[in-house]
């Protein structure tokens, strides 16, 4: 293709009116508010050439201790507002909830959203309000947590027949498996971890709109990113991830439809049947969207860095195991009742996650009106983001070893995951909380306590476990936990 004449001066022109503008920008808005610290940034882009193809929650982090827990960043031409403290987590979720409880306008999100009919990505609203209530109420009330049980113990069962029979285990895809049955039976009624759609299995059709809610081009430079989205092909991938996604929950529901025609009086309802009739077809496939994509990943993660941890210390492998068996006696399996005396499994999980959190960012807000955060003023359209993995390892709270796993410093500190405390956030807080904290505590504690109950672990090859971390979204083990399963003849047969 030939390139007009006129295209590099053209190019040359955009480019320079973005750097004076910019730079006034910077120049005007230094001399009339008080900003929070920022690193130094380059017209047009920014900051991007700092955080860009690293371990971005690392290198926030990193730069907070020099700029501060209230950063400003330069993301694009799009200013972002970075908290990597307790105290100024506190002021975002809480104090200033209001002014901050929305989410920022994205192409990706807006688009698998079905048009923000979801509950998660979804501007602030009054629509927002009635379909948590509905995620609440439907997926999270007492009713659907009888069935998450039910389904929950079959599932253990199964996976505990396949780990006595295996030498060596890769726990990353036995976890996954797990609570990916477990959810999607819950809500869809089966799991569809088999089947394949236009040629992709549903977990790849799911793990690619993970990828495509990260953000585009436009979301960072709203002026002229649509051209870089266009012309990267990124566009073209997320309408082919759309229809494959929008295709595969289409599926789900007709065959709920045909279902409710039978009337098959022994079928016990999922979430789809009932809330199918109350809802349109785009609000039920945003719903769903938020539990495919918050439910499954997140918690497998958590297990499989929590064994880690613990495989990795000896010591608070055998004291868990201690205490587990004792609550447990001499049963052939672990009960809910059981975990309710397990103290120390409980500080595990904490432990766990301040260290672990699933993402290492809470999912972005957006200012709506001024307001000051640390003394600093933040302007409407600013996106924060809450470094969740930072705050959790703050030495100011944290005071002895941030970074070592150590469950004992929850006989001291009292941290709740409901909103109350801001110590760590991996579920969020304020009126844009994960509401399904519960049900995952539950599911990572009941996973663990049988893991432990029934087998003991070893590490295929001697030596220190490797912990090296990757992703962006989600954090994971760089390589995957294979283990040994023992299994303990302790209990009745």
């Amino acid at each position: 293709m030939d390139i007009p004449s006129y295209f590099l001066p053209t190019l040359i022109l955009f480019f320079t009116f973005i750097f004076i503008y910019t730079l006034r920008r910077k120049t005007s808005s230094t001399t009339t508010c008080n900003l929070p610290p920022s690193p130094p940034w380059l017209p047009v882009i920014g900051n991007l050439h700092q955080v860009l193809g690293k371990d971005i929650h690392r290198t926030l982090w990193d730069l907070s201790q020099k700029y501060g827990p209230v950063m400003l960043l330069h993301l694009g031409t799009q200013p972002f507002l970075v908290i990597s403290s307790t105290e100024m987590a506190s002021q975002v979720l809480k104090t200033h909830d209001p002014d901050m409880c929305t989410r920022p306008i994205s192409q990706g999100s807006k688009r698998l959203s079905f048009n923000y009919m979801d509950v998660a990505f979804s501007p602030h609203s009054d629509h927002w309000r009635e379909m948590r209530k509905v995620l609440v109420s439907e997926f999270l009330g007492a009713k659907r947590s009888r069935m998450f049980k039910k389904v929950m113990e079959i599932e253990m069962e199964s996976l505990v027949r396949s780990l006595s029979a295996n030498t060596i285990v890769n726990l990353d895809d036995k976890l996954l498996h797990l609570v990916d049955d477990v959810v999607c039976k819950v809500a869809l009624g089966k799991s569809y971890r088999d089947e394949m759609f236009n040629g992709k299995t549903t977990k790849e059709i799911v793990d690619e709109t993970v990828v495509m809610l990260s953000g585009s081009f436009s979301d960072i430079f709203p002026t002229f990113g649509w051209i870089l989205d266009k012309l990267s092909g990124w566009n073209r991938r997320l309408e082919k991830c759309f229809s494959d996604f929008d295709g595969f929950l289409q599926m789900v529901l007709d065959e709920h439809l045909d279902q409710n025609a039978r009337k098959d009086s022994d079928h016990e309802n999922d979430l789809v049947d009932d809330c199918i009739s109350r809802l349109t077809a785009d609000e039920m496939k945003g719903l769903l969207m938020n539990v495919l994509n918050g439910a499954i990943d997140t918690s497998a993660v958590t297990m499989v860095w929590a064994m880690s941890e613990i495989i990795k210390n000896p010591r608070i492998m055998q004291k868990l195991q201690n205490e587990i068996r004792s609550c447990v006696g001499r049963k052939s399996r672990v009960d809910e009742s059981d975990i309710t005396k397990m103290r120390y499994l409980k500080m595990v999980v904490k432990e766990t996650l301040r260290l672990h959190p699933p993402p290492p960012f809470l999912i972005t807000r957006e200012c709506v009106s001024r307001c000051q955060i640390g003394g600093y003023d933040v302007f409407p359209g600013t996106k924060v983001m809450i470094n969740s993995w930072a705050i959790g390892r703050d030495p100011r709270i944290w005071k002895e070893n941030p970074t070592e796993f150590h469950p004992e410093r929850f006989e001291e500190i009292q941290v709740d995951f409901g909103g109350k405390h801001f110590e760590m956030v991996p579920f969020g807080g304020g009126r844009r909380a994960c509401p399904g904290y519960n049900s995952a505590v539950s599911t990572v504690e009941f996973t663990l306590a049988n893991l432990l109950y029934l087998f003991d672990w070893e590490t295929v090859k001697k030596g220190d476990l490797d912990m090296e971390e990757e992703g962006f979204q989600l954090i994971r083990r760089k390589t995957p936990l294979c283990l040994v399963p023992i299994k303990y003849n302790g209990q009745q047969q």
